[in-house]
């Protein structure tokens, strides 16, 4: 688990999360050993002990995020720019987002991007530690 994730969870009680573009799901996995109710996505995933695992295509829409169910979306290394409204739509009020894309090359993006597509969130951390930039917010209690 990136130790950028790991600092902002820091007093965070577990709840719902989900990790999109799970990978070999390292974040899920992490998440699940802490007492999180985990559901991890991705085309080609397998199945990771305690967690949910949903074999989808993102950029193909093959997973939809349902409207204020999930207390932490994990989206690591990953920048799919349609993608962000459905993620902001899919975080409860005060739960969280983790997102990093790549600095270069495909599921490239930037800090500025990422604080467009989040626009009035709590920012709790954020930078650029090569190869990706991350983005790490709390969803305001109240509009």
């Amino acid at each position: 688990m990136p130790d950028e994730i790991a600092d902002a969870l820091t007093g965070v009680p577990p709840g719902k999360a989900l990790d999109l573009a799970a990978g070999s799901g390292r974040h899920s996995l992490w998440l699940a050993e802490r007492g999180w109710d985990v559901t991890a996505v991705d085309i080609a995933i397998e199945d990771i002990p305690g967690v949910h695992c949903v074999r989808a295509d993102l950029e193909n829409h093959e997973y939809r995020i349902a409207p204020d169910s999930w207390d932490l979306i994990v989206c690591w290394r990953y920048w799919q720019p349609d993608l962000m409204p459905e993620i902001a739509r899919g975080v409860r009020k005060g739960g969280i987002v983790a997102l990093a894309g790549k600095t270069s090359g495909r599921f490239a993006t930037s800090l500025a991007n990422y604080r467009e597509a989040f626009e009035g969130w709590t920012e709790i951390a954020s930078g650029r530690n090569e190869p990706i930039t991350f983005f790490i917010a709390a969803k305001k209690l109240v509009d």
